[in-house]
């Protein structure tokens, strides 16, 4: 559908009108139905409008919404005529229609991450081990205690963490540092406890 079209409202119905000034309604091009009902919904409003100033905003504003989905549904510009103001905009697809196409996701910062990873990882091993070790002198099943008690901990942030942006690394991070912990300690018991 690439004919330039102007979303109009008239007795109550939306038309479209191409560049012949022939009116077109709207559920007879390629649209989807949603789209179609919230056009015929708007014009509704816009000939029901009282006098409001509130009221005739609102509908302005629907209007250009409608518009501007409009211009994305047909990869083109959209004429708006104002039914408040009668001005005629031109609306295109420039302006996306979803706040989650505003901008493109910015590139995974692989190398600070994993270093961030690393760092972290680093730290709970350490501790863990450190900790454990310490726990063990005392009573080996204190130590796998707290052990199960720190990952249980870790586990519901490391869960709710794995798809922040920043945070992700930090999650993945404690969750390596937890398993490598897990991993020394079970090879030192094997090994006779020394490190």
């Amino acid at each position: 559908m690439t004919t330039s079209w102007e979303l109009r409202a008239r007795s109550g119905r939306a038309v479209l009108v191409n560049g012949t000034n022939r009116e077109v309604e709207p559920g007879r091009l390629p649209l989807p139905e949603a789209l179609v009902a919230a056009l015929h919904e708007w014009a509704g409003v816009a000939e029901a409008m009282p006098a409001d100033d509130a009221v005739a905003e609102q509908v302005s504003a629907r209007g250009r919404q409608l518009a501007m989905r409009l211009a994305v549904e047909t990869g083109g510009e959209i004429g708006y005529a104002d039914p408040v103001t009668g001005e005629v905009d031109r609306i295109g697809r420039r302006r996306p229609a979803r706040p989650g196409q505003l901008t493109p996701p910015p590139p995974t910062p692989w190398a600070t991450g994993l270093t961030v990873t690393v760092i972290i990882a680093a730290i709970v091993l350490i501790a863990l081990v450190v900790v454990s070790h310490g726990l063990s002198e005392v009573n080996t099943w204190l130590a796998v205690g707290v052990n199960i008690v720190v990952a249980a901990g870790f586990a519901p942030s490391i869960w709710l963490g794995r798809r922040v942006p920043v945070w992700r690394w930090v999650a993945f991070g404690t969750a390596a540092g937890v398993l490598l912990a897990w991993a020394a300690l079970l090879l030192s018991s094997l090994g006779g406890g020394g490190y």
